[in-house]
């Protein structure tokens, strides 16, 4: 590759500390980004599971009312 030599020495100096912290407000920013829609989507979920067994209609109920 072109810039094989320059990979390589970013690969085996060390980082200041400034740039490592930068580096993880970089990864954390990515994970944010990354796990926002499944994050509204399990909300999502969450909440029309409250409402289904607020109205009674949970798995429990229906499995008891199959047994009798």
């Amino acid at each position: 590759m072109l810039y094989d030599g320059y990979r390589l020495y970013q690969l085996e100096r060390t980082q200041s500390p400034a740039e490592i912290q930068h580096a993880d407000a970089q990864a954390a920013r990515l994970a944010s980004a990354v796990s926002s829609p499944f994050r509204a989507i399990t909300s999502a979920v969450r909440t029309a599971r409250r409402q289904r067994l607020a109205a009674g209609c949970g798995g429990a109920a229906r499995l008891a009312g199959r047994a009798a």
